[in-house]
């Protein structure tokens, strides 16, 4: 499929196939579900959904994103708070978007993610045994019972880490599309306990700008189960590196600003982010080359720090 230009409330998205099932391995899920209805013959409903979610803020993502694959509807995930914080969703589960739309799309990819790509060939084969009727009958919804046990939201990490590998490329849309989804642009400020220059290795009494330092940081997040992409991440990127945080996930992460500057800055320059996050990594952009154009900073480039900090509170990460 091709890459798209869509207009939703006078905002352009640029979309291709790559860029949403990037976004998807990031913020999707599959459903695979019988319900009890006893107006059914086996007593029981299957029911199949291919969701996309997301911050209200990023809702007209998924209207173009539905735009674009003609299929499904946008409607409220959750309700919290006030709405302006509420969860939408993309769900497709129309046998007609199903089996007319999504399947024939679906059923010639690949995902990166091998928890992801476990669950597509999954939802795929409960797609299949609908399509051909078997559902109608307790031998052939038992089969879907089976297909719904083995989604990884329902695996303990150990059966997670124990799929099988993918083996999939990664390419410039995928990883634009993950990006929206998962990825962080971070600056933090922070104040040096003690008086030695960061930069020079030597104390200064009569200098008080160097007891803070401005630390940056671009990461990816994903389960331990998927550090192989996330190894993956750092030869496409050529920079980074990949390590566990402190909840035993894995991050990939670039810290290093001339990598910053000559890696992740260009990258996403030319593959520009969809949602809020293109915010986000134009302030982080700004706050870069505030730091990297002064060896020394002055107050009035903290303050500009401060207020480009200010400007992505609030903001999905």
């Amino acid at each position: 499929m091709e890459k798209k230009e869509i207009i939703i409330n006078n905002k352009i998205y640029h979309l291709s196939l790559e860029f949403i099932l990037g976004f998807f391995e990031g913020d999707g899920s599959v459903t695979i579900q019988l319900k009890s209805n006893p107006r059914h013959n086996t007593g029981k409903q299957v029911i199949l959904i291919f969701e996309i979610h997301q911050h209200a803020i990023d809702k007209d993502l998924l209207k173009a994103i539905s735009i674009y694959l003609d299929a499904g509807k946008v409607e409220i995930g959750r309700k919290i708070g006030e709405e302006s914080n509420w969860t939408y969703r993309l769900r497709i589960s129309t046998q007609k978007d199903l089996f007319n739309k999504l399947y024939p799309i679906l059923r010639s990819q690949s995902m990166v993610l091998k928890k992801r790509n476990n669950d597509l060939n999954l939802f795929l084969e409960a797609c299949k045994i609908v399509e051909d009727q078997k559902h109608t009958n307790l031998l052939g919804q038992r089969e879907l019972e089976v297909r719904s046990s083995k989604l990884s939201s329902k695996l303990n990490l150990d059966s997670k880490i124990s799929l099988p590998e993918t083996f999939q490329s990664l390419n410039y849309e995928w990883v634009r599309g993950i990006t929206d989804a998962e990825g962080n642009f971070n600056f933090s400020i922070y104040t040096r306990k003690d008086k030695t220059s960061s930069n020079l290795g030597i104390a200064d009494p009569y200098n008080n700008y160097n007891k803070k330092e401005v630390i940056f940081r671009f990461s990816i997040v994903q389960e331990n189960s998927e550090i192989t992409f996330l190894n993956k991440l750092t030869e496409f990127f050529e920079c980074g590196n990949v390590h566990m945080d402190r909840k035993g996930g894995g991050v990939f992460t670039v810290n290093n600003r001339k990598e910053l500057q000559s890696k992740i800055i260009p990258f996403f320059e030319k593959n520009e982010l969809q949602t809020i996050k293109k915010h986000s990594f134009l302030c982080f952009k700004k706050a870069l080359d505030i730091c990297l154009k002064n060896k020394v900073l002055m107050d009035i480039h903290y303050q500009n720090l401060e207020e480009l900090k200010n400007k992505t509170k609030g903001n999905r990460e």
